[in-house]
């Protein structure tokens, strides 16, 4: 006699999560927000898709790529990214690169192909997600292209209230760099460093500007030192360090993981740190120095996007003040140190609020 069974339950196909990882080891502020919005999507899937471009080994160490992730080199990849994309298990989640967008007119197919990407998996009732994010050199038509797709995403964030006018946007975050962790770092009475690194391709900050920081130094009774977070920066780091009596700490061969590590070892000992390195100041502010851009001609960038952390006259323009006035704009920012570390623990509780939106987002989408 046969007797009746249950048929057997199907296997529900296993869900997948794909991220763009591409970036510079050479940059450690590449690497800080690339790893941050891997937090976002780490254990969102049964599979993380990962893509990286042409980045070496190291650059897998630096961003925290987990060892049982689908990693994608090279550019002959893409088909196979698009591939794995368009035959996803319904409701798959895409989350694009933070940071710096490029939209002039040679980003225009890159556009168009993201916003392909953005249609296949809405239409699959996935789930999109663009990290904050700041627009660069904004060209019709990759602005269009651009805005049509951060409107089709359920999370389109913006680190500037300037971009996000750009494109239409309305949903303004601090930078992902701000989740990096708040550190105490040393008690200011035993902080004794002002801490510099410019960006290497940039015109020299000038002679005035020098006698500036050596003037700020010796009045705070502090230890001048030039870091590297940028290999490029590195002869800029070097020179300075002459001019100004300090010391120069190289990048040389140490491994990108522990020089991270080390640069925030520095700021942690430092009172006072000037850049034009965002994510230098963003590293030295979770740290509890006081961030300071003083260079000739500063960007908007760094302005706007400290700006919406509540943290504003972060950016300063040299070639405005001769050294005295400099000298009494470094002072006084050195009274801010409170004010920052309320601003960068402000930051990573928004940001923690906006990973946790998204993850519920995901468990929506999926329920």
């Amino acid at each position: 006699m046969r007797l009746w069974t249950d048929p057997p339950h199907r296997s529900p196909r296993p869900t997948r999560t794909f991220v763009s990882l591409t970036g510079p080891p050479s940059n450690i502020g590449d690497a800080l927000i690339r790893r941050a919005q891997l937090e976002w999507a780490r254990g969102t899937s049964d599979e993380l898709v990962v893509y990286v471009g042409d980045a070496p080994d190291a650059w897998l160490a630096q961003v925290g790529a987990p060892e049982d992730a689908t990693v994608l080199r090279s550019k002959q990849s893409v088909r196979r990214w698009l591939w794995m994309l368009a035959t996803s298990p319904r409701r798959p989640v895409l989350v694009f690169e933070a940071g710096e967008v490029p939209l002039d007119r040679g980003n225009t197919l890159r556009e168009l192909v993201f916003l392909a990407e953005t249609l296949m998996v809405r239409l699959k009732r996935g789930v999109v997600v663009r990290p904050p994010r700041g627009i660069r050199a904004p060209t019709n038509p990759a602005v269009w292209l651009h805005a049509r797709a951060a409107q089709l995403s359920q999370f389109a964030l913006w680190r500037d209230a300037a971009s996000a006018r750009t494109v239409g946007g309305n949903r303004i975050v601090p930078d992902i760099g701000f989740a990096a962790g708040v550190r105490p770092g040393n008690p200011w009475e035993d902080r004794d460093e002002l801490i510099v690194s410019l960006r290497g391709t940039r015109p020299h900050p000038g002679t005035v500007w020098i006698d500036a920081i050596r003037t700020t130094a010796e009045a705070e009774g502090l230890r001048i030192r030039t870091v590297v977070q940028v290999r490029e920066d590195e002869e800029r780091a070097r020179k300075l360090a002459e001019q100004l009596g300090g010391v120069f700490e190289a990048w040389g061969d140490t491994d990108a993981v522990v020089q991270e590590e080390q640069l925030r070892e520095r700021y942690a000992g430092a009172r006072l740190v000037i850049s034009d390195r965002m994510h230098v100041l963003i590293l030295a502010a979770l740290s509890g120095a006081v961030p300071v851009e003083l260079v000739p001609h500063p960007t908007r960038k760094i302005a706007e996007a400290f700006a919406t952390v509540g943290l504003r006259d972060i950016s300063v323009d040299a070639a405005s003040h001769d050294a005295n006035s400099m000298v009494g704009l470094l002072r006084t920012q050195l009274g801010r140190a409170a004010e920052v570390r309320l601003r960068v623990r402000q930051a990573e509780q928004r940001l923690a609020a906006t990973e946790a939106e998204v993850r519920a987002t995901i468990k929506a989408a999926r329920a």
